[in-house]
């Protein structure tokens, strides 16, 4: 920089701003070369580069001058907290329209895979790119097929894919330079090497395109297009797509890939018919007739497929069980797999945080309600499978997302999705150990999910709510079956559509009147809004409360929330003061906290009057916190303690 001072004393950041309009002769433009003929490397003079080659030099500069750019971007020092060096100047410099062939034919050959991705991206003028693609098919070997080796060791192309935001063309290129997918047997080694080098080799193939999907958020319509000619690519990248990341997809491009998996649907709903009509007496050649019309409305590579499991050699026992159930075995690993994150976006998170979509959440709901809607076709060719010696828990993944986005579930559905719950049951208790416990950690773990699972169903099945945007949440249960515990727990919304949709039920307005004394609080629903829906209002709480600890039961919170509920509605009559839990009507707090309810205190002293006698017996008496002494009515001890008669017996429980 000393030197640069020498010959003039502008600073640098000015001869940027005055070169910005200046011509390539203008004295502005030959200060600054001659500044960056003498001074040191530095960041101040690689800008001053980049304004000259950008601006009045942008399509003629003297050689040297390009020569500097680069040698400068390649002594530049590393900068801190950055994965690699974007090289803007060597991309500048080989862009420009006077850069000869030569030079940066060479240059590309001497760099490095990652610097050669980094040129090749977007930003490069046409030349560069070029040039990229050409270096790359120029590095790249022709004839490689996928090994794990190569995810530790990758090819140029694999490298270069590495690199985001490159250029459509050097994208294609490499794409067109990667290895090719697993290779086929061809007979002549040992079959079981081949399956583990197969597997591998898979596992390999498809982190591979994981990496170039997350890599190239901007690309997938394009490496569609490519891949539509590569068929072992097409398969795993529209896997990904849907399975591994469809937030980073566009909404349009979502949709087309989420219909075309669909399509394949329709190939295993025909494989298992046609492979029932064969395990049920027809010879292929009668199952072929048919189903002739359906194989003639399908493609010839859909025909083709199909029609390979009506050889003779195809028609052994264990090849017909596997068949016949395509279309259910279908659904079930694309319910797990490729549609997991579209039927469950929840689950969609990065660092602990939701992903944001580029499909709206309408959109989202609406796949699911196609994906349930196929489920319901499965479920209508589901068969259990009770001669099994290895049951195994498979079918509540799709059956719990049929329930939950399809928008109404028919009855026959409904029944149908029970007895996939029985047979799941049995397959649980089948596979227990001599214990009845699971023989290993997995299958603990999945007999856990299996039954939180069949908890999540079974109240989708008895108790059938409207899917609401594509979901359906508020799903209880049978009312003849649940508790107040439950209805205590169950978001207000929720349970004001559950009231609704089970108008009439008074043992449900009971049950949910219980379970004020559990969650006395809500927004806005009150305890004498459910008590207008029962038929007799006035008859139940009596009901209730006489009977309360055999509806009620718990301890002294329940009881002491049911008592302050009573008496704190606009009217407590004697009848109902005296079926109150004695000990908690005592408890019972007036206007202040040390001061008893007045509605309890003038009650207690009327009953008692001016006896001594039945005011010591009443204090004598065998209430108590806990246990069944807490359950005594008020009244019965009132009785008791003025009449002088033995004491009750307490209220029976559950």
């Amino acid at each position: 920089m000393a030197a640069a001072e020498s010959r003039t004393s502008l600073p640098f950041d000015f001869l940027r701003t005055i070169i910005a309009q200046a011509s390539d002769d203008s004295p502005p433009t030959r200060m600054a070369i001659e500044a960056i003929r003498t001074a040191s490397p530095g960041t101040d003079r690689d800008g001053l580069l980049t304004s000259l080659l950008t601006g009045p030099l942008a399509q003629s500069a003297p050689e040297w001058l390009l020569a500097t750019a680069v040698e400068s971007d390649l002594q530049r020092e590393p900068q801190p907290h950055m994965t690699a060096d974007r090289m803007e100047l060597t991309r500048v410099a080989l862009s420009h329209p006077t850069c000869p062939d030569t030079y940066r034919a060479r240059f590309l050959q001497e760099c490095s895979e990652a610097q050669l991705g980094v040129l090749g991206r977007r930003e490069g003028g046409a030349a560069l790119i070029h040039g990229v693609v050409a270096e790359l098919h120029r590095r790249s070997a022709t004839g490689l097929t996928i090994t794990p080796e190569l995810l530790t060791a990758p090819t140029p192309a694999q490298v270069v894919l590495g690199e985001h935001g490159l250029h459509e063309d050097v994208f294609v290129a490499a794409l067109d330079c990667l290895p090719f997918g697993p290779g086929e047997y061809a007979g002549e080694e040992d079959i079981d090497a081949w399956m583990e080098r197969d597997r591998a080799a898979s596992e390999a193939w498809d982190s591979m395109w994981s990496g170039v999907l997350r890599a190239h958020t901007g690309h997938y319509r394009r490496l569609l297009a490519w891949s539509a000619r590569h068929s072992a690519a097409d398969r795993v990248v529209r896997k990904h797509l849907l399975g591994s990341l469809p937030w980073h997809v566009e909404p349009a491009l979502l949709e087309e890939v989420a219909a075309h998996d669909l399509e394949s649907f329709g190939r295993a709903v025909l494989v298992t018919r046609i492979s029932r009509s064969c395990r049920d007496g027809l010879t292929p050649a009668q199952a072929r007739e048919r189903y002739a019309d359906e194989l003639a409305a399908t493609s010839q590579e859909e025909r083709d497929y199909v029609e390979r499991f009506l050889d003779e050699e195809m028609q052994s026992e264990y090849l017909l069980t596997v068949r016949c159930r395509s279309a259910v075995a279908w659904v079930e690993r694309a319910g797990c797999q490729t549609w997991r994150f579209l039927l469950n976006p929840g689950e969609a998170q990065r660092y602990g945080r939701p992903q944001k979509w580029l499909a709206s959440q309408e959109l989202v709901a609406a796949l699911g309600t196609q994906f349930a809607t196929i489920c319901l076709t499965a479920l209508s060719l589901w068969e259990p499978d009770p001669d099994s010696r290895y049951p195994v828990v498979r079918d509540l993944g799709w059956l719990h997302a049929l329930l939950v986005h399809l928008p109404e579930v028919p009855e026959e559905a409904r029944q149908k999705a029970h007895l996939v719950v029985q047979e799941t049951q049995r397959a649980l208790s089948t596979g227990s150990g001599a214990y009845g416990y699971p023989s290993s950690h997995s299958a603990w773990e999945k007999n856990r999910r299996a039954k939180e699972l069949i908890a999540t169903i079974m109240p989708l099945v008895t108790d059938p709510v409207p899917a609401l945007p594509g979901r359906r949440t508020a799903s209880l249960g049978d009312p003849q079956g649940i508790g107040f515990k439950k209805l205590a727990d169950a978001d207000e919304d929720v349970l004001v559509a559950y009231l609704d949709r089970h108008t009439g039920n008074d043992t449900l307005v009971e049950e949910t009147l219980l379970s004020f004394a559990a969650r006395s609080y809500r927004k806005s629903l009150t305890f004498d809004d459910v008590l207008a829906r029962h038929s007799a209002p006035q008859q139940t709480l009596l009901d209730l409360t006489l009977h309360l600890r055999r509806r009620l039961g718990g301890g002294p919170d329940l009881r002491g929330s049911w008592a302050e509920i009573m008496l704190a509605r606009p009217e407590c009559p004697p009848e109902l003061l005296r079926l109150l839990p004695a000990r908690s009507a005592l408890k019972a707090r007036g206007p202040r906290y040390d001061t008893t309810h007045p509605a309890v205190a003038a009650y207690v002293t009327e009953a008692l009057g001016d006896s001594d006698a039945a005011w010591q017996r009443f204090a004598a008496s065998p209430m108590s916190h806990a246990g069944p002494g807490a359950w005594y009515r008020l009244g019965d001890l009132l009785d008791a303690a003025v009449e002088g008669t033995a004491w009750p017996t307490p209220p029976p429980g559950r």
